[in-house]
């Protein structure tokens, strides 16, 4: 059995067709069945069969295990080529989401500019759910993202960095400016900003209003926290934030949530288990969890 010999098989397999996987490979279709040949002669037993004169090719059940357990070897295989080809590379490929990259990535770049290594350092910035996918898929090394709850993963390694509760932004002269504490029900026919939807925020403020049956009446989605705030600063309407998130003007103020309804994001950082880092981009892992602890 070798790698090759899988990729056909499993292709094979789910087009049901020699000549389509030939074509595929850019290879004959003796090819392909010599390599299901040596398979079946390796397991000793068939794995594919014609139901019917020159009908489709149909997988056994012993044929179907192999299918499962080939595509995973295939992939742990692809995992490995790329994991090696890295480590000679002395770059740490580092994935902020939204939120995260407006929190943090100030405080990052200016860290690894102060130890000389922000040239060993390429940045994105995308969504937390993509952010693990690239993870996952060996195009990250670490991944700094946000979600309402700390993230439990059978695969990733997961380090709580900070938590940021969720506010309401008020301008000076809305009634709402004068509550020392948020309630879901002060915010029922309120005129409010939102972020878009998806976004954590916006997430946020839907559990929160959900589970107190308030309907915020939203008049416009903002594409980011900053545009939330400048337009809570022209008293448009008010604003759901994570505290912190925003530089507030002089005429707008941030009022916490009632503590029995409060809502938190948590900013965490993520890196396989399996990863085994060179020693450049350990330093730069390990530079970030002490990044937390500065302000």
């Amino acid at each position: 059995m070798n790698e090759r010999d899988l990729k056909y098989y499993c292709n094979l397999v789910e087009t049901g067709n020699y000549t389509a996987t030939a074509n595929h490979f850019q290879v004959t279709q003796p090819a392909i069945s010599a390599a299901l040949k040596r398979l079946e002669t390796q397991y000793a037993t068939q794995l594919m069969t014609h139901q019917a004169h020159r009908s489709q090719l149909v997988t056994t059940a012993a044929g179907q295990v192999l299918y499962i357990k080939a595509r995973q070897l295939i992939q742990a295989f692809t995992q490995v080529e790329l994991e090696v080809k890295h480590a000679e590379d002395q770059k740490v490929r580092l994935g902020f989401s939204h939120v995260a990259g407006g929190l943090w990535l100030p405080r990052v770049i200016e860290t690894f500019a102060h130890h000389q290594l922000l040239p060993a350092v390429t940045t994105e910035i995308a969504i937390s759910e993509r952010l693990l996918d690239q993870l996952r898929h060996h195009k990250l090394d670490a991944a700094i993202f946000s979600l309402l709850q700390p993230l439990q993963s059978d695969d990733l390694q997961v380090f709580q960095l900070e938590v940021h509760p969720l506010c309401v932004l008020a301008n000076v002269q809305h009634p709402l400016s004068r509550l020392a504490l948020i309630e879901a029900k002060d915010l029922q026919q309120v005129p409010m900003i939102a972020r878009q939807l998806h976004s954590l925020p916006r997430n946020a403020l839907e559990s929160y209003c959900r589970q107190s049956n308030v309907q915020p009446q939203i008049i416009y989605e903002a594409p980011s926290s900053q545009l939330v705030e400048d337009l809570v600063s022209r008293n448009l309407g008010i604003g759901f934030v994570i505290d912190g998130s925003v530089s507030l003007s002089p005429n707008v103020v941030k009022i916490p949530l009632k503590p029995s309804q409060a809502i938190d994001c948590y900013m965490q950082m993520a890196v396989r288990k399996s990863f085994i880092p060179n020693e450049q981009q350990s330093r730069c892992i390990d530079l970030l969890k002490q990044i937390k602890s500065q302000d």
